[in-house]
């Protein structure tokens, strides 16, 4: 009976930490199906924060540049100069928010294809895991999605980020209302997560 009455005090402690993995997909699916509607305005918005952040990123470069006196003068000078170029980056980001955003996408669409290139050769010349066809397939449609991006440039840099940040929000919301629905919150988890607590490698 004891550790029939423990389980379900467990389960009870538990009860809210799944409500909180539930409210939280939920408001996460929200913003992703708001963002689908206001695709403009969450890519202007995704790239003020980028901006933030390479503001915040660049300064920091800096300081430990010059802190770092046993490093040698050249590798300092280098990474001075890159956080000068995150902060010139972050400037050009937070003022100038949707000339950055179009510059972006060019880069974004540049970046799926040759990743896509990439895969599908790495596919072909060596033996992977899962499916080939499966890994091909998936390359196929990043090289694809990257050309569509191209195409539309430089209108797609009004749309792109804003989608892809929507349905980076949508994917989250559901892998966090899966984790809160589940009966045992920890089957929505990485094996290795769920069996570490119990040395079980």
């Amino acid at each position: 009976m004891s550790d029939v009455a423990a389980l379900r005090d467990q389960n009870v402690g538990a009860r809210p930490s799944r409500w909180w993995f539930t409210a939280a997909g939920a408001i996460l699916l929200v913003l992703g199906v708001a963002g689908l509607y206001m695709t403009v305005a969450f890519t202007v918005a995704s790239t003020l924060w980028y901006g933030v952040l390479l503001l915040i990123a660049g300064p920091a470069e800096i300081i430990e540049a010059v802190a770092q006196t046993r490093e040698p003068w050249h590798s300092r000078a280098a990474r001075v100069l890159a956080g000068a170029l995150y902060v010139a980056g972050g400037l050009y980001a937070v003022l100038q928010p949707l000339q950055a955003s179009v510059a972006l996408t060019l880069v974004l669409g540049l970046v799926l294809i040759a990743s896509g290139i990439a895969r599908a050769v790495w596919a072909v010349i060596h033996e992977v895991k899962t499916s080939r066809a499966a890994v091909i397939l998936l390359a196929l449609i990043s090289v694809l999605l990257g050309m569509a991006i191209i195409q539309q440039w430089p209108w797609s840099g009004l749309w792109a980020i804003g989608l892809f940040v929507s349905c980076d929000l949508l994917a989250a919301g559901l892998s966090w209302c899966w984790a809160g629905l589940a009966r045992d919150p920890r089957a929505a988890m990485p094996v290795g997560a769920r069996f570490g607590s119990l040395g079980i490698k």
